[in-house]
């Protein structure tokens, strides 16, 4: 589509076209059968102009177009957008990357992906012969393009892969169901501890036990984590900080956490969503505090929400597809680990509940950071020893609140999503009720 990029330089429009191509594969399992294999091959492209008002046009496509239908369909959109602050940037003709491409995924076939559900299957069903499994294996390749009106280019691919495994058992009023998953942008990934992260969910998950309502020391699994960071996200997205959305948006500077909490972003090569540059050409830097040790440090920058706050863009513009203009957001990002063991933290509970996972996270206040949400998989403790699971239990809380009110975080990570990595973190108090 470089003909597009020549007739913005042409006409003196500026503007970058965004390509995206996914080749992927996916075997799937429900209930202890294979259900089917299936591939396919995605391509689209976005479209960015600003006409000569200085307002932004944007025109989104899966086929290729001749070059002028693109650009003017671009320019009537813009006709009808806003008046943007940011200039469309040159690109480094000097710097250089390597793709994040593993042979070993982009040369899997689908007897190989077929051996390996096999296997996660059996492993599972030899300890948990009652269990019914449902496993999803895909991987595949993602590149992404940029092409200005300067008629410069950016590339970058990366290979992904993924298995994610549910198990079900369903017994006289109860309904019992436990996930795992395990996402990486190589073929390292590691499957036995995502077969024994399953089984101990079942074996633990066998007996219920009984809480009362109350406050409670709670133990947020690494995806149980998630529960006080989506509201987090939302708070560091510079766009809520430009609208005055984010109770952050005047606390750049200042301690409201927990000296124990640091988020950072980090560059990761296998990590899913780690990238040279940003999905808008802005070059990606190798770390950067968001959190430090409790004083928030920055948040997430785009070139639309940079140039409303008078600041350079951080390269955190990123597009959920072709189909969509760049939000601020990150690449790969991880909360820094403590000293003790998960094992450890457990184990000195009095009395508590671990948080595994919930249901209804979409119905929380994430713009002021309430969260209040029924625990879908978590476990009572008592002595240090998990009593059983626990049934028909809500935890509520803020997570800004929490997040100060936080006592320790566990050594042992792991990444969820391939994206984020987190620990456990150890919360006191939190509101718990039936």
């Amino acid at each position: 589509m470089i003909e597009v990029a020549s007739l913005l330089k042409k006409e003196g429009i500026p503007g970058d076209l965004f390509t995206h191509r996914i080749f992927s594969q996916e075997v799937n399992y429900e209930a202890n059968s294979f259900q089917g294999y299936k591939k396919e091959e995605r391509e689209g492209y976005g479209l960015r102009a600003i006409n000569p008002e200085g307002k932004l046009g944007f025109y989104a496509f899966n086929r290729l177009l001749n070059p002028q239908e693109a650009v003017e369909k671009a320019l009537e959109v813009s006709q009808l957008g806003d008046r943007v602050d940011f200039s469309i940037p040159t690109y480094p003709s000097t710097w250089e990357w390597e793709d994040f491409v593993d042979p070993r995924v982009e040369n899997l076939d689908a007897q190989e992906m077929i051996e390996l559900g096999d296997y996660i299957l059996s492993r599972i069903r030899k300890e948990c012969p009652q269990a019914l499994v449902d496993v999803v294996i895909s991987a595949g390749r993602e590149e992404k393009s940029l092409l200005n009106h300067h008629e410069e280019e950016l590339k970058f691919a990366r290979t992904f892969f993924g298995v994610g495994v549910s198990a079900n058992q369903t017994r006289e009023g109860d309904i019992l169901e436990v996930y795992a998953e395990r996402s990486w942008g190589s073929r390292d990934i590691d499957v036995e501890g995502l077969v024994q992260e399953i089984v101990s969910k079942l074996e633990f998950s066998q007996r219920v036990a009984d809480l009362n309502s109350g406050k409670y020391p709670v133990v947020f699994t690494p995806s149980g984590s998630l529960v006080l960071l989506i509201a987090l996200f939302y708070g560091l997205n510079g766009k809520n900080w430009v609208f005055g959305r984010s109770p952050l948006e005047d606390k750049e500077g200042k301690v409201i956490f927990s000296s124990l909490f640091s988020l950072e972003e980090i560059q990761e090569p296998w990590a899913l969503g780690s990238c040279p540059f940003d999905d808008e050409g802005i070059m990606t830097r190798a770390q950067k505090y968001l959190i430090n040790k409790g004083k928030v440090e920055s948040a997430f920058w785009d070139l639309w929400s940079a140039a409303k706050k008078g600041i350079k863009p951080t390269g955190n513009g990123f597009r959920g597809s072709y189909r969509d203009l760049p939000e601020p957001g990150f690449s790969s990002l991880r909360v820094k680990n403590g000293l003790r063991d998960s094992s450890t933290l457990i184990g000195e509970l009095e009395e508590g509940l671990i948080v595994d996972s919930v249901l209804g996270l979409g119905q929380s206040n994430v713009a002021s950071g309430y969260f209040s949400c029924n625990v879908h998989l978590g476990f009572y403790v008592k002595g240090g020893e998990i009593q059983g699971r626990v049934k028909d239990v809500m935890i509520s809380g803020n997570t800004y609140q929490a997040l100060f009110n936080l006592k320790e975080i566990s050594r042992d990570s792991r990444w969820i999503g391939g994206r984020i990595l987190l620990p456990y973190l150890l919360v006191e108090p939190i509101e718990v009720n039936k």
